[in-house]
């Protein structure tokens, strides 16, 4: 089992005593285990009871659990508590700004267990009448539940891809040709729905083998003979499955997984539907038009686009020299530096940019003057034993409500390079937002703008910027623009980087990796990127570590 498993499990049981009112004493205990096995950067389930001991806050209490949700995938404990709780309530704990202890008072005040009673009390003013929840908080709590309401059926793309591979595997065992389309196929980066193509000489037969797939379930209202429609076990999301004849098996694809206003762009279903053809490059070759690759196929600027570069002029992930926001042990990552700089070493990249949190964020071990010189002294031990690699010394400076950073100049100037970002006092409205980030972006320190709109997919929406300006200032100021790799953020949204290319705006792509298997994220931000027009020259840290050192220094 994955560490990310068990200690999901630790927190919700966690939460479900707090909920419940179980020894307080107990459960800030259990709270504080999962906080060090959470920083723990091996395999949990592999260790002994020793091994387990040694990790901060775990006694023999944790270590029995953690045996238990290691082999089993639960323990005693939580199954115990999980049945007396009504299940509505555990969608409950997931809104934000709700913890267990304001759960526990709308249950016990006004005995809602289900989210759309919550949201019901929220419109008619009796959570507002509970102490603790005033306007502003009811307000919050409506917004989250709208949110989570709107998103319950989607997955982020990395999740949407795993569980799509899967069913891939199986699909490919009946059928001589499969094919993941649709969002997947666009690199979306929210999937609403996982669609396939197969191949089949039996059009009509082809739905009743599907019957044979344990992990299907079939939706019989929304199926017909030539599309199976339905869920896998275990998942919201939906799924289609559709069948095609060899003969149209590449249109019928195309016209699966491009967009309704890339089709219509194409004249797809005037001349292409239902027919014969060789390629995907035939419908462009046929109408003298540019050949689009399918990440970019939305009925959006891909046209304009492709009349100034070529698809192989795209980014991609041989392209990256380095990558630049990253966190070690140094705050709240799992690895140390030199575990960290070893595997971007190892991966073939020519830099490691350590950014780890600065000292306003003490919720994250953010390094205070001191530490940061300890840091600073251990890098430059390490940088001398390479001749082919190299660790830049970077700070992911807290962006304050006032838009200053965190640490004075005498600090930042001791930086190779400073992310700007916001984590904190996320509820702005425009005119506050816009002062704060663009402040930010003119402090001449500044070298990217972090996670731009703090956004965390299918989680909360992102604040509100007018991107033009902000990138406007950006340029201005020699500020690189982030798109933050981590598939819950992957942030800046793709849909801007046309302007900022346009603009001359750097992109750079970065991890934002708290531990060695998050430097692989950047495989999504490739992805997302692609799907942009991101170019190789537009691409920060696709820049050699001369170059890079020169863009930092705003020469």
């Amino acid at each position: 089992m994955e560490n990310d498993q068990i200690v999901d499990a630790l927190e919700l049981l966690v939460k479900l005593w707090d909920l419940h009112s179980v020894n307080e004493f107990k459960s800030k205990n259990l709270a504080f285990a999962a906080r060090g096995l959470d920083k723990f950067s091996g395999l949990i389930s592999s260790l002994t009871e020793e091994e387990l001991l040694a990790i901060p806050g775990v006694g023999k209490v944790v270590v029995k659990l953690v045996q238990e949700v290691a082999s089993t995938g639960s323990c005693a404990d939580l199954d115990q508590i999980i049945e007396q709780t009504p299940p509505g309530l555990l969608t409950l704990l997931k809104i934000k700004g709700l913890g267990p202890k304001k759960v526990r008072t709308i249950w016990q005040e006004l005995q809602i267990t289900e989210i759309d009673d919550l949201l019901s009390a929220c419109e008619d003013g009796r959570l507002a009448n509970l102490k603790g929840f005033g306007g502003a908080v009811v307000e919050s709590i409506t917004l989250n539940i709208h949110f989570i309401k709107s998103n319950s059926r989607k997955l982020r793309i990395h999740k949407a891809s795993e569980l799509a591979a899967d069913l891939a595997s199986v699909l490919a065992k009946l059928f001589s040709q499969v094919a993941i389309s649709g969002e997947l196929r666009r690199n979306c980066e929210v999937i609403n729905s996982l669609v396939f193509l197969v191949e089949t000489d039996d059009l009509f037969g082809a739905s009743g083998l599907l019957q044979t797939v344990d992990m299907l379930e079939e939706d019989l209202k929304e199926s017909s003979p030539f599309a199976w429609r339905g869920c896998v076990k275990g998942y919201l999301i939906p799924v289609e499955i559709h069948f095609a004849a060899p003969s149209e098996f590449i249109s019928k694809n195309f016209a699966l997984s491009a967009s309704p206003d890339h089709l219509a762009l194409v004249h797809f279903y005037d001349r292409f539907e239902g027919k014969s053809i060789a390629s995907e490059k035939d419908i462009y070759e046929s109408q003298n038009l540019s050949f689009i690759v399918p990440e970019m196929r939305e009925g959006l600027q891909e046209f304009d686009w492709a009349s100034k570069y070529e698809p192989s002029d795209l980014i991609q992930l041989a392209d990256l020299q380095g990558c630049l926001h990253n966190h070690s042990t140094y705050s709240d990552g799992k690895n140390s530096l030199s575990e960290m700089a070893e595997a971007c070493r190892a991966l073939g990249l020519r830099y490691f940019g350590i950014a780890d949190h600065s000292k306003y964020a003490a919720y994250a071990g953010g390094l205070k003057e001191e530490d940061v010189q300890r840091q600073h002294a251990e890098i430059d031990q390490l940088n001398a034993q390479w001749t082919d690699f190299q660790i830049l010394k970077g700070i992911e400076a807290d962006i304050l409500p006032d838009g200053s950073l965190d640490y004075d100049a005498a600090v930042l100037s001791s930086f190779d390079y400073v992310v700007a970002s916001v984590h904190a006092g996320l509820t702005m409205d425009l005119d506050k937002a816009m002062f704060r980030v663009m402040k930010a972006i003119e402090n001449p320190y500044t070298s990217i703008l972090g996670h731009p709109t703090g956004r965390l997919l299918l989680a909360r929406p992102g604040f509100p910027l007018q991107m033009s300006k902000i990138l406007d200032a950006c340029k201005a100021n020699g500020v690189s623009i982030e798109l933050n790799a981590s598939p819950y953020r992957l942030d800046l949204d793709w849909r801007y980087i046309y302007e900022a290319m346009d603009k001359g705006v750097p992109v750079s792509i970065n991890p934002d990796a708290h531990a060695i298997a998050g430097i692989q994220d950047m495989e999504w931000g490739v992805k997302v990127g692609r799907k942009g027009g991101l170019l190789k020259e537009y691409t920060l840290n696709a820049l050699s570590l001369a170059d890079i050192k020169k863009f930092f220094s705003k020469a």
